[in-house]
């Protein structure tokens, strides 16, 4: 007798072999990633509170941990996975340098062909293919796609149009091996964010309609004096949009001045010059910066120390 007819009740109906070695085999795999969630949960808790955690998921080990199991479905070892996957608008993204790394780990090919401060070009194949394919990205195509916001454009223009020719072509050839996640830039700057900041804020109420009846004249009574109509609130002003996410922590001010000193700031007005043209809008004070500003003015210096 089968082990299926064994555990049946008298009278019941027999559930396909089929389907019962399916529910035991998503069962059991369901646990092991339960598991692998509980190991990655212990790991997450022993290194958010470090220096080697970039600063948006310090003290956060459930982040923490759900960063580091996205990582292993892309084959990152932990550190690199909470290095490299970065949410920005609530979409995890990655950045250009880890996806071009995931790309060439899976046997694709990706070369840079030509660069200047106007043009870049790779080129790039899949894994057993013989074409190569062509990619390209130039300071005008960027200035269309509004990339140019960013300062370091103007600072660093042929490092940064190579970091987008690195995410394109690695989507290119791995879209597989990266699971559909898009580069960092391109969810900052809402290429895939398809949510308008302006929907963000709470929408301003309605006025509220008013309903008149019509009376019938009753002599017997004094008239009836009508209320004047309720004023039509104005609809409240939707906040820029710099001012829709969370102001900068004390935690950040002062990690983002320690990075201004290590830039060779030392005077108010140079810090400030420094941050207006990183930002691309004028800076009175340090406090002005948003939350997700600074994070990305911490990590990316993070990234650049790393890499040296």
């Amino acid at each position: 007798m089968s082990e299926v007819a064994t555990i049946q009740q008298p009278g019941a109906l027999a559930a396909p072999a089929v389907f019962t070695q399916t529910a035991t085999a998503t069962t059991r795999n369901l646990e092991a990633w339960a598991s692998e969630l509980t190991h990655a949960y212990a790991i997450a808790q022993t290194i958010c509170g470090t220096s080697f955690v970039p600063q948006h998921f310090r003290g956060q080990p459930e982040e923490c941990a759900a960063a580091i199991l996205y990582g292993d479905t892309l084959g990152l070892a932990p550190m690199v996975a909470v290095r490299s996957i970065y949410v920005v608008h609530g979409t995890p993204a990655l950045y250009a340098q880890a996806m071009h790394a995931i790309a060439i780990s899976k046997g694709h090919e990706i070369e840079r062909v030509y660069a200047d401060e106007e043009r870049v070009e790779f080129r790039a194949r899949r894994r057993g293919q013989q074409a190569w394919q062509k990619v390209e990205w130039t300071i005008e195509r960027a200035k269309r796609a509004k990339y140019t916001s960013n300062s370091k454009y103007q600072e660093n223009p042929i490092g940064m149009l190579t970091e987008k020719c690195k995410a394109e072509a690695a989507k290119l050839v791995a879209p597989e091996a990266l699971s559909g996640l898009n580069s960092v830039e391109e969810i900052e700057l809402g290429d895939y964010d398809n949510t308008p900041l302006e929907q963000v804020a709470e929408a301003p109420a309605k006025p509220k309609r008013t309903i008149t009846r019509k009376q019938q004249p009753a002599p017997a009574l004094p008239p009836v004096v009508k209320e004047a109509p309720a004023p039509v609130e104005e609809p409240a002003e939707t906040p820029e949009p710099d001012r829709l996410f969370d102001e900068i922590t004390t935690a950040q001010l002062t990690k983002l001045n320690i990075i201004l000193h290590e830039q060779g700031l030392m005077e108010r007005e140079d810090k400030l010059t420094y941050l207006s043209n990183y930002l691309g809008r004028p800076i009175t004070s340090s406090k002005e910066l948003t939350k997700q500003e600074a994070h990305r003015l911490i990590d990316e210096h993070e990234m650049e120390a790393a890499s040296r």
